[in-house]
């Protein structure tokens, strides 16, 4: 049996189309600068520059599958993640936040390197990496200002913290235009290479810092806890009260993410069920369980018999 909230999932309303519709773009148009990013930097031979590609392809990764979980949830399709597609979230965070904390140390030993060997880079190639970084620059304004219009109305948690990214990828994309302008005017000074190196040093900082704020964001919820005995209580409470509307109880599984309860119920239904009553009694489960849980996050998975 598919399931019910799948099939009569409603049309998507223009907010939500609007939302998946920044991100996409904001993703794709981060890639373009990432190519540019990195062949600049190749060419200018700008650890900076570099760095700030690495960070950017991390953080569009990032930005692709949380895309695909909004499209998902909007269309009513997590039914098919453990537990929702909150999990699958965090295991990308904390993989990603793993990625560009490695990515970050080796920035900064480069840094260190570099200053004490300061490299030859291109005069031409440094002009180029310039430009690309005020349409780096620019290109971030655009994007939060979309997103930002897109979320503002509260209506989805992953796009608001796509603004909160954005917006932090827009003040570092500032600092390090202004590294690469100076570096370029004092290019072969030691103004030029302290730029160079402060910037890299920065890129990696800001690198650091989002490892440690995204493995802070995942930890919680990838140390599952089992829900206290009186919450366990509740659920089957629920359930008790509703025994007569379903046909069989296949399972219960229950989680503590964070502080967050967690809770997928697999009820059976006979054939000659309808799709609105199977829909109607599932509703009616997950709103008990959710009264008696306040802030629980429920999911009821309907199974044929």
């Amino acid at each position: 049996m598919s399931h019910p909230s799948a099939a009569l999932a409603p049309p998507l309303d223009p907010a939500a189309r609007a939302r998946e519709r920044s991100m996409l773009l904001a993703a794709l148009s981060d890639l373009v600068l990432i190519a540019g990013l990195f062949a600049t930097g190749l060419w200018a031979n700008s650890l900076m520059i570099l760095a700030e590609g690495v960070r950017a392809l991390l953080l569009v990764m990032l930005e692709f599958l949380l895309l695909l979980l909004l499209m998902r949830i909007q269309r009513g399709r997590t039914h098919d993640f453990d537990y929702g597609a909150g999990k699958l979230e965090q295991f990308a965070n904390a993989g990603i936040g793993t990625a560009m904390g490695l990515a970050g140390v080796s920035v900064a030993v480069g840094a260190a390197y570099r200053w004490f060997h300061p490299p030859d880079q291109a005069g031409l190639g440094l002009a180029f990496a310039a430009a690309v970084g005020a349409a780096n620059l620019v290109q971030n304004a655009v994007v939060f200002r979309a997103l930002w219009l897109a979320g503002r109305d509260g209506g989805s948690v992953i796009l608001t913290g796509q603004v909160r990214t954005r917006l932090a990828k827009l003040v570092s994309s500032v600092l390090v235009l202004i590294a690469l302008l100076v570096n370029l005017v004092f290019q072969g000074g030691p103004i030029g290479h302290i730029a160079e190196v402060a910037g890299s040093a920065f890129v990696a900082f800001v690198m650091l810092q989002l490892a440690v704020a995204m493995w802070r964001e995942a930890l919680p919820s990838l140390l599952d806890r089992t829900l206290e005995e009186h919450q366990q209580q509740r659920i089957n409470r629920a359930l008790a009260a509703h025994f007569e509307a379903y046909d069989s109880l296949f399972a219960v599984r229950s989680r503590l993410s964070g502080n967050t309860p967690h809770v997928e119920i697999e009820l059976g239904f006979g054939p000659e069920r309808t799709m609105a009553d199977v829909q109607a009694v599932a509703d009616a489960v997950k709103g008990a369980v959710v009264a008696l849980i306040p802030g629980a996050v429920v999911t009821v998975v309907p199974r044929a018999l």
